[in-house]
């Protein structure tokens, strides 16, 4: 009450009486103050009073409508109040800028984050498809074992038992079961070292001259009497004019009788195998055609990869380790050729093998 009646006796409030605003102290208080709260940007202020400047400026509407505003005579109830305002006119553009080290290093972490969950997510649903492969691998291997093995248990057995008649002719049948099934282990043993050792990068090439054909009718005989078993045929046509090619004669071998192998396979009527040679541009084309279940889209980009096997419905009496494709991709490579599938399920499949006449990669 004693202020208030100060400034009725010392103010004539009847009068006109304006207020005098120091506006180089107001600029000098206002600079050091944003300077001080670390404000850095563009601004303009002003001296309002009934909306209406007080000082010249060009953001006339832009002050009287700003937030940014100050009583400067917060004490003077009888004084008709003056405002300083204070218009930032890049204000958006300045917070984001202040912002960008924040929003970007939340950016990061966001996109490290969903990175860290699909790497995750990616990881165990590998583990888990690798995990499914291993043990059907096993369970594969575990079957093509016991077969030979069961097999030579109960040939032994029989010629341990003095009880059975051992005429010369079933002694010879016993042994010869024995030693077919003995090779037959170690046929098996020897496609797992060859994939251990294609995975190791250990794999190396005698390279000599070879005479594909030769190959082809060595393999052919191999597996002969397993075709004619299934009432199936061989048909060849070598037109190759040039056969003869620099390469690793037991691993070509493997090659032949691996494709021509899994065309009987994976055959549910009687087989029609193709084999026909051709001469091309990089060396010699080997195609080997099957009248088979044949293969999907989407299997055809995994049956090279290693313990892969193709589904195969209701053939269930299709044995392997899945080794057989990914190595013959190998060992095709490792010779500089390439190979090629063409198939549609339920038409058959033909392979095709390149292999250069004269070896250009080195055989280490």
């Amino acid at each position: 009450m004693n202020d208030i009646f100060d400034e009725l006796v010392s103010i004539n409030v009847y009068n006109d009486y304006k207020q005098k605003i120091d506006t180089l102290l107001l600029d000098s208080i206002l600079k050091e103050e944003l300077q001080e709260k670390g404000i850095t940007t563009n601004y303009t202020r002003g001296v309002i009073n009934n909306n209406i400047i007080k000082t010249p400026t060009e953001k006339q509407k832009e002050l009287v409508d700003s937030r940014f505003r100050v009583n400067l005579t917060p004490d003077n109830v009888f004084i008709e109040p003056m405002y300083l305002a204070v218009h930032f006119p890049n204000q958006q553009n300045y917070i984001l800028s202040s912002l960008w080290l924040m929003l970007g290093g939340s950016g990061v972490l966001i996109l490290s984050l969903i990175f860290s969950f699909y790497y995750a997510i990616s990881t165990i649903l590998k583990q888990k498809k690798l995990s499914e492969i291993k043990n059907d691998f096993i369970s594969n291997m575990t079957h093509e074992f016991k077969t030979p093995i069961s097999t030579i248990s109960l040939a032994c057995e029989v010629l341990n038992d003095n009880s059975m008649n051992k005429s010369p002719e079933r002694l010879t049948n016993y042994i010869k079961m024995i030693s077919d099934e003995n090779k037959r282990l170690g046929i098996l043993v020897e496609n797992i070292l060859q994939t251990a050792i294609l995975d190791k990068g250990e794999f190396k090439l005698r390279l000599q001259d070879v005479n594909v054909h030769q190959v082809i009718e060595q393999s052919i005989n191999n597996i002969r009497l397993q075709v004619e078993n299934k009432d199936g045929k061989i048909i060849t046509s070598l037109n190759a004019s040039s056969p003869l090619i620099q390469a690793d004669r037991v691993h070509v071998t493997n090659i032949i009788f691996n494709l021509i192998d899994n065309a009987l396979k994976y055959t549910e009527q009687k087989p029609v195998i193709e084999i026909y040679t051709n001469d091309h541009i990089n060396g010699i084309e080997i195609s080997v055609k099957d009248n088979g279940i044949g293969i999907s889209k989407e299997n055809q980009k995994k049956i090279f990869d290693t313990l892969y096997r193709v589904p195969t419905g209701n053939i269930h009496n299709v044995k392997g380790f899945g080794l057989g494709l990914s190595y013959v991709k190998a060992v095709v490579e490792k010779h500089g050729g390439t190979i090629k599938v063409e198939s549609e399920p339920g038409t058959g499949s033909i392979f095709t093998i390149i292999l250069p006449t004269k070896q250009t990669n080195s055989p280490t």
